[in-house]
C-alpha cells in the first residue's frame, strides 16, 4: 500500500461515514445476490464465494465456512455481490472460525436455513442469540457428526472476541478438519503460523488445506504452513470480496507470487464462483 496515498484518501471521508466505517458492528445491509456469479454449487466440490466462505458439497450435503454477506464491516466495504439464498439451501452445516465480524455475521446466518447447524468458539456464541438454527460450542478435539464422516474442532492461534486483539491457540478461535470419503479437508480460520499446522497434518493428513492468506498468514509463513500440513493440495482464501476504506478489491490473494514459486502446482487459487471438484481429492491428484 503507497502510504502516501493512504494518507491522502482519509481526509475524503467525511466525519459520520468514518464513524459507520469504524464502528464494530454497525453493519446488516446486506449486498447484493448474483444467481449467474453464483448459481447452486455443484455436487461433491469445494465453491470459494469470496474472502473466507467456501461452500463444500459432499455427497449433496452442505457446510459452509464463515459467510459474511455483509455490504459494509469494520473499515471495509464489499465489492461484489453475494450468493442467493437458493444457492445454499442444501447448508446443513456451518463453520464459524471466531468472532471478528469479516467471519461472524448474524445477519448473514439469518438467511441460511433453520436446519442448519452452526459451529463456533464459545466467544461467538455470544453473538448468534436469536438465530433460527440450532449453535453448538467447539473446542479443540471436539468432534460433530455428518453422514459418512465428521467435522473435528481444531486450535487456531487467533483472537475469538469480537474486538480482541489479544491472540492464542486456546480455543477462542478455531480451524476445522472435515473428515470426508474424499479425504480431509482443513481450514484454517484466521491464525498465525504455529506448531497447531504440524499437529494438524500428523493428525489428520489433510488431502486439502483451505488457508486464510492474509495479514496473521502471508509469504514465508504461509509457505511454512502448508508445508507442515503437507496437504497435496492448498487453497488460499481471503480475497475476492472486501476492498479496505477507499482502496479497490483485493483480486487475488495476498503473497500470490511468492506463494505460487514457492509451492507450485499444489497451490491452487479459485477465481470467484469457481470450485474444485473433490474426486481429485480421493484419486490423489491435483487437478
Amino acid at each position: 500500500m503507497n502510504p502516501a496515498r493512504s494518507r491522502s484518501c482519509v481526509p475524503m471521508l467525511s466525519p459520520l461515514l468514518l464513524l459507520l466505517l469504524v464502528a464494530p458492528g454497525c453493519g446488516g445491509s446486506l449486498a447484493r445476490t448474483d444467481a449467474e456469479l453464483f448459481p447452486p454449487p455443484p455436487r461433491d466440490a469445494v465453491t470459494f464465494w469470496g474472502h473466507a466462505c467456501c461452500y463444500l458439497d459432499v455427497d449433496g450435503f452442505g457446510i459452509v465456512t464463515d459467510p459474511v454477506f455483509e455490504k459494509h464491516l469494520f473499515l471495509r466495504t464489499r465489492k461484489v455481490a453475494v450468493p442467493p439464498p437458493a444457492s445454499y439451501a442444501g447448508t446443513r452445516v456451518i463453520l464459524i472460525s471466531h468472532a471478528h465480524d469479516d467471519h461472524l455475521s448474524p445477519s448473514t446466518l439469518a438467511t441460511f436455513p433453520a436446519q442448519a447447524t452452526v459451529l463456533c468458539p464459545e466467544p461467538a456464541a455470544e453473538y448468534l442469540h436469536g438465530l433460527p438454527q440450532p449453535i453448538r460450542t467447539m473446542r479443540p478435539g471436539d468432534a460433530f457428526a455428518i453422514p459418512g464422516g465428521q467435522v473435528i474442532a481444531v486450535a487456531a492461534d487467533h483472537p475469538g472476541g469480537r474486538n480482541s486483539m489479544d491472540a492464542a491457540p486456546d480455543g477462542r478461535a478455531l480451524g476445522y478438519v472435515v473428515e470426508t470419503a474424499y479425504g480431509n479437508i482443513y481450514y484454517s480460520g484466521d491464525t498465525r503460523f504455529f506448531s497447531g499446522f504440524e499437529a494438524v497434518g500428523r493428525a489428520h493428513h489433510p488431502s486439502l488445506a483451505l488457508l486464510n492468506i492474509n495479514g496473521h498468514l502471508k509469504g514465508a509463513d504461509a509457505v511454512r504452513a502448508a508445508r507442515a500440513l503437507q496437504a497435496p493440495i492448498v487453497l488460499p482464501l481471503h480475497y475476492a470480496a472486501y476492498g479496505y476504506l477507499c482502496f479497490g478489491q483485493q483480486k487475488e490473494p495476498r503473497s500470490c507470487d511468492e506463494l505460487q514459486a514457492n509451492l507450485g502446482p499444489i497451490f491452487k487459487p479459485l477465481k470467484l464462483g469457481g470450485n474444485l471438484r473433490l474426486d481429485a481429492l480421493r484419486a490423489g491428484k491435483v487437478p
